[in-house]
């Protein structure tokens, strides 16, 4: 019967795709103690060896992303365009098109980045975090001067995907950041 369950498990696995040697089966130190003859699921969800501190570099790579994106500095373009893979793609939050190469990045962030006395605020983060891959969903609001120097504000929600290099630095792969949209009257709201 064990042979048959194993020779099942692998047979799934072959036609899953997901024979690659980052999938491992998970195994709990009792079903290794007294050797029973229980089937063991495989472990399909990749996990960081140190999730939390994952977590904690991943809010920090954001964090430095909003801070230099809103610094106003004169290589502030560089500087956020650095931040990114150079296959990242980017769905800007004031721009109605992909743009997925460096040069399109900088195009965009010469004009965003450079808005006057540019700010986010009300940043909430949702980070999860799965090996070298991590994704970060929330909300923040992009205030600025607008005409007759009027602040203006766009409320936003977005997502970063983050990949982290053999050097351990967290890169930009992709990000989506879109103007929170007006909601029909009869929707109700989640739970936040």
């Amino acid at each position: 019967m064990k042979a048959q369950v194993f020779s099942l498990l692998i047979t799934l696995l072959l036609v899953s795709g997901c024979t690659n040697q980052s999938n491992t089966a998970a195994t709990s130190p009792a079903s290794e103690a007294n050797n029973s003859q229980k089937v063991v699921p495989v472990n399909t969800q990749v996990v960081a060896a140190n999730p939390e501190e994952s977590k904690k570099e991943v809010a920090a790579t954001t964090q430095k992303w909003i801070d230099t994106v809103t610094s106003g500095k004169p290589n502030v373009v560089d500087e956020v365009v650095a931040l990114y893979s150079p296959d990242a793609l980017l769905w800007a939050t004031v721009s109605k098109q992909k743009r997925d190469s460096s040069q399109e990045l900088r195009d965009y962030f010469e004009v965003f980045a450079k808005l006057p006395e540019l700010k986010a605020e009300g940043y909430k983060p949702v980070i999860r975090v799965y090996n070298n891959v991590a994704i970060n969903s929330g909300y923040y609001t992009f205030t600025y001067k607008g005409e007759g120097n009027k602040k203006k504000a766009v409320p936003a929600r977005y997502t970063f995907v983050y990949v982290k290099g053999n050097d351990g630095k967290w890169m930009i792969v992709e990000h989506h950041s879109s103007a929170i949209p007006k909601a029909p009257e009869n929707l109700k709201p989640a739970v936040d």
